[in-house]
């Protein structure tokens, strides 16, 4: 899962370390601190969007 701002260079991904539970909090941080609106990309693709 990564989570980025839409008007900032912030982000952060499940391939950094963090859990997806660490990645929503820090998330949540970003937004509460700037009031930048995050988007989310979940990573890897869900597996039924592999074998379609």
């Amino acid at each position: 899962m990564c989570k980025y701002c839409l008007e900032c260079d912030w982000q952060i991904s499940t391939d950094d370390g963090y859990t997806e539970k660490e990645v929503s909090e820090k998330a949540i941080e970003h937004f509460v601190e700037t009031g930048h609106t995050v988007d989310s990309l979940r990573l890897p693709p869900p597996a039924a969007v592999l074998e379609n």
